[in-house]
């Protein structure tokens, strides 16, 4: 069986995407993993070399299938630019979210087009994404609407512990509104199908939080786990879906060794990616349930205070690499 071809996009070019993207495919075993295809200007890709202190090859090259790479070589696709690109490492600037935009929306492209078998982005900035005309909250949601998904489900993971959101970027003062039992309910169809579909769990248990403390404590501290969160729960069972909750946030992430959940859904963005970045940060993965594509990153920002200094640590970079290897072997077999 050939090696998949994992896609992977520069980020924002300010940031350490291509750093970490570059120190992650000098890992032998990895980059002899699959077939990776570098995205993004040729000339920005070669200029990190020197930062990420590797020696590859970069040659670009307008079909990967047809181009054959020596062992220290990497292939990046043929990526045209309206105009030259100065990197200014930590400037969050409209040129760089544009070239970030561009480069994960030819990505997309070639994974919809069964091109490549998965993407692995990069960060990038929202400031700069805003910046540049995209009014889109993250890649996460950029990616959603470039490839017509009715509905996406943001999760981080580091082995088997999966945390998905009920809703993501947005002000905790909005949340609440932006719950409803259907809301919830789609949530945890799409988890419950990624997990069978994509990780080969037959049947999925999936622990709910609840949204106030105490679960509400009988509604003394909030309505949300009655009337919303709990009837969602009740109509995910009756769909054959092994949902279980709500549960009171602090206890459920606080017993996750002793428990046998393969994922849990959080109501809002730190909820639930405080413990899994507390238990492992740089080494978790950010992966988006509910595409019609693979697509993974890693769980860090643009670490814009570092960028172009070659200290960026690429281990959660390689670890998004491995799982969109994992995920699209497994499509594969599948």
């Amino acid at each position: 069986m050939s090696k998949p071809l994992i896609a992977v996009t520069i980020g924002d070019p300010n940031g350490v995407g291509a750093e970490v993207a570059l120190k992650a495919l000098a890992e032998t075993r990895l980059r002899e993993s699959c077939r990776p295809l570098l995205v993004g200007p040729p000339t920005l890709w070669r200029q990190n070399l020197a930062v990420a202190g590797v020696s590859f090859k970069i040659n670009e090259v307008e079909n990967f299938h047809d181009s054959i790479l020596k062992e220290n070589e990497i292939a990046v696709i043929r990526f045209e630019v309206e105009r030259p690109f100065q990197i200014q490492p930590g400037k969050m600037t409209a040129a760089a979210g544009a070239l970030a935009a561009q480069a994960l929306e030819f990505a997309a492209k070639l994974a919809l087009q069964k091109k490549v078998a998965a993407v692995v982005t990069a960060p990038l900035s929202k400031k700069s994404l805003h910046l540049a005309g995209y009014d889109f909250p993250g890649q996460t949601e950029f990616l959603a609407e470039k490839t017509r998904a009715g509905d996406v489900v943001m999760v981080l993971l580091s082995g088997n512990f999966r945390v998905g959101l009920a809703t993501t970027h947005c002000a905790i003062k909005e949340v609440s509104a932006r719950l409803s039992r259907e809301q919830i309910l789609r949530k945890l169809k799409i988890l419950h199908e990624d997990l069978q579909r994509r990780f080969g769990i037959p049947q999925p248990r999936i622990a709910v939080c609840a949204l106030n403390p105490h679960a509400g404590e009988g509604g003394v501290f909030g309505s949300e786990e009655s009337e919303i969160i709990q009837p969602a729960i009740s109509e995910a069972q009756a769909l054959g879906i092994t949902a279980v909750g709500p549960f009171p946030a602090d206890t459920l992430f606080a017993r996750v060794d002793q428990q046998n959940y393969d994922a849990y859904l959080a109501m809002y963005h730190d909820q639930g990616l405080i413990p899994l970045k507390m238990k492992s940060f740089g080494r978790a993965v950010n992966y988006t349930a509910g595409l019609s594509i693979i697509r993974t990153s890693p769980d860090h920002g643009t670490a814009f205070d570092i960028a172009g200094q070659g200290v960026a640590d690429p281990g959660s970079m390689m670890e998004a690499i491995k799982l969109a290897v994992e995920l699209a072997a497994h499509s594969t077999a599948g």
